[in-house]
């Protein structure tokens, strides 16, 4: 198979059109397209614009909302906990890491903790948002038993 090129403004686009006529807000759009396609653009292609029919469907079928503001369960000058009430994981979880680097810059360290989310997308997107702010970051999920573990 050849292999092809695709203009990653013009994915970023789509991915944007798409989430929009899903029912997320133009930012959520924006950000969960942008996140995707970076995926794609460092070759997780598990993690990027092939997923855009599980988010599709997940939308469709209420496993997922767009437009939830998230509750603040717990807010401290280092940490924030916060119950997503559903919302997708992507948007959230960079408006999220955008406040803990906030807070690590005050206090020197910043912990956050998001509950009943959706897929994040790359944890490796997240943590480069701290490298760019010359920090250091770590992102990390959970997930339902997909798979045997290696050796297992």
């Amino acid at each position: 198979m050849k292999p092809y090129h695709i203009d990653r403004t013009a994915l970023e686009h789509f991915c944007t059109h798409v989430f929009i006529a899903l029912g997320l807000s133009e930012e959520e759009a924006v950000d969960s397209s942008e996140i995707l396609v970076s995926a794609d653009a460092r070759g997780i292609a598990s993690h990027g614009v092939a997923r855009l029919w599980r988010y599709e469907n997940g939308l469709r079928l209420g496993i997922m909302s767009g437009g939830i503001q998230p509750t603040i369960l717990r807010e401290t000058p280092i940490s924030l906990v916060l119950d997503a009430n559903g919302a997708m994981g992507m948007s959230l979880s960079r408006k999220t890491m955008d406040q803990v680097i906030e807070k690590a810059k005050v206090s020197g360290v910043g912990f956050a903790s998001i509950r009943n989310s959706n897929h994040f997308g790359i944890a490796g997107y997240y943590s480069e948002m701290a490298a760019r702010s010359d920090m250091i970051g770590i992102a990390m999920t959970n997930t339902a038993a997909l798979g045997v573990p290696t050796f297992g």
